[in-house]
């Protein structure tokens, strides 16, 4: 009998470990089929269930619905009854736990920082980056000497505590720990391989892969600039010799005319968005004589149009001021259409449990040639705002006052472009 229904994708790192402990225990589990991130999560099925969206799921035949990668692990560890996975005496089980909760916080999140910050998703900081590393290797290093007289991590079989820690080595060994690195952790490659290669979890991870090379963080390439072509000189008229030591030369190469902006041809709005940037700035958002009552006195909807925005991949997202700094490095790159552009964007939730979300006044009836100056403009969904709509005008208002609040997550901390 099935011990339940496990929602993941193939390549998710959470999700194979589940399914190994599955595996070395002898427990069937079902996998939903077709599982799509970003898609099959933000169902309104799977809502219903998981109301964070957040994968990986399970479902057990009982009804229960869990997420969490450990509480899943755990569940489904205690369905294996002769493995002894979750240990065979309470010591045993507390370590086990002790464990579990090292590989997740000492190494894979420290992991998925710094790939936010190579990655681009997060603004990057070297300071933070060298920071992350080096408690990695502070990490690996306790995990190296705790192995050096040991097999297994607790007891002298396989627990729950090798398989979670062993898939955590498994994502880093392949793309952030460098060759040099894991020569000098031995005993900690041993561990991995003696786990990975059981023959019950290896048809589940696959052959084991190692990085050639550390993952570093390689700044975007500049846009080379065409050098401007040079202007034929005016031929200068004849002068006295008099007067040609009285007068400056003229410069022989004229000023070139700036590009134009087409949206400085859209047809003349009464609304004027600087205006608008001053009453938010100096008004209460809410209320009777506020920013908000200004705005709806003010607007023009033909000439300006209201947007929803939100990141795409806030799975990715970890400590709240970091993903803060995310608007603020996203906001820089817009700097281009400040005076057709303002936004209010925040973060809510918080650490390792968040969303970027907000909104954006821009001119004109489209956003897409007012943000896409911002080379990572594709990393967020927009959606038109319609006022007349009073979710869409509760989510605007929400917004513009830093008190928006989606799956139950609270806004935390926000930026303004202006």
């Amino acid at each position: 009998m099935s011990a339940g229904k496990l929602y993941t994708t193939g390549t998710q790192v959470q999700g194979q470990r589940i399914r190994a402990v599955a595996a070395y225990g002898g427990v069937q589990l079902d996998l939903a089929e077709g599982f799509e991130s970003n898609v099959t999560n933000k169902s309104a099925d799977y809502l219903a269930k998981f109301p964070l969206g957040k994968y990986p799921g399970f479902e057990t035949p009982s009804g229960l619905c869990l997420t969490e990668t450990i509480a899943i692990a755990r569940y489904v560890a205690s369905q294996a009854k002769n493995s002894l996975l979750l240990g065979s005496t309470p010591e045993e089980e507390a370590q086990v736990d002790q464990w579990v909760s090292f590989g997740d916080t000492e190494l894979f999140a420290n992991g998925r920082i710094i790939g936010g910050l190579i990655s681009g998703n997060v603004p990057y900081n070297k300071v933070i980056d060298n920071f992350y590393r080096e408690r990695n290797t502070r990490a690996l290093k306790h995990l190296e000497s705790h192995l050096a007289t040991r097999t297994y991590l607790v007891s002298e079989r396989i627990t729950l505590a090798d398989i979670s820690v062993a898939s955590v080595l498994k994502s880093g060994f392949s793309w952030l720990i460098d060759p040099s690195e894991r020569a000098s952790v031995p005993n900690t490659v041993r561990f991995y391989e003696t786990v990975a290669n059981q023959p019950a979890i290896k048809p589940v991870w696959g052959d084991i892969v190692y990085a050639e090379k550390g993952a570093q963080y390689v700044p975007p390439a500049k846009p080379k600039k065409e050098p401007a072509p040079a202007a034929a000189p005016k031929p200068k008229p004849a002068k006295k010799e008099a007067e040609a030591d009285d007068e400056e030369e003229e410069p022989l190469v004229p000023e070139e005319p700036k590009a134009k902006n087409p949206l400085d041809d859209l047809p003349k709005s009464n609304f004027n968005l600087e205006q608008w940037k001053r009453e938010y700035s100096n008004r209460d958002t809410r209320g009777a004589g506020g920013s908000l009552e200004w705005f709806y006195q003010n607007f023009d909807k033909e000439g300006f149009s209201l947007w929803k925005c939100k990141f795409k991949y806030n799975e990715e997202l970890t400590l709240t001021f970091m993903s803060s700094n995310q608007i603020g490095g996203f906001f820089n790159r817009l700097e281009a259409s400040r005076k057709y552009l303002f936004g209010s964007m925040g973060v809510l939730g918080e650490a390792n449990n968040s969303v970027i979300a907000g909104c954006f006044i821009c001119r004109g009836p489209e956003y897409k040639p007012v943000i896409d100056v911002a080379p990572d403009w594709e990393s967020y969904d927009f959606e038109p705002i319609n006022l007349e709509n009073e979710a869409d005008k509760a989510y605007f208002e929400a917004a513009l006052a830093w008190d928006l609040e989606m799956d139950g997550k609270k806004w935390t901390d926000g930026k303004n472009f202006k």
